[in-house]
């Protein structure tokens, strides 16, 4: 018998491949449609959790526009934080005078 250890419970590998043709049957017995809702749903659920305060938006459009505003923000914060490192790296020798050299 093949075994794989699952939390320090050895399983047969018969017992996973019937769990796994039971889940495989389920989805089967979806529709496309109804099992492609459902991945669509997770998926925005997955991006509400990610994005602050988009729990309390209702409507896909509504979370879809705060996930866009959301992560524009964050773009907007890269590119400052990136001119405020590249001021900062620009003030500083190429030779690092300005650091002590270990010895």
């Amino acid at each position: 018998w093949k075994t794989r250890r699952v939390y320090h419970v050895c399983y047969p590998f018969s017992v996973q491949l019937w769990a796994h043709k039971k889940l495989m049957n389920e989805r089967c017995n979806m529709s496309h449609g109804q099992a492609r809702r459902e991945k669509i749903s997770e998926r925005m659920r997955i991006l509400q959790d990610l994005v602050p305060g988009c729990n309390k938006v209702i409507g896909k459009a509504l979370v879809l526009d705060e996930i866009i505003n959301y992560v524009q923000s964050l773009q907007r914060q890269v590119e400052f934080l990136s001119m405020k490192l590249e001021a900062v790296n620009s003030r500083i020798t190429p030779g690092l005078e300005g650091f002590p050299l270990k010895d």
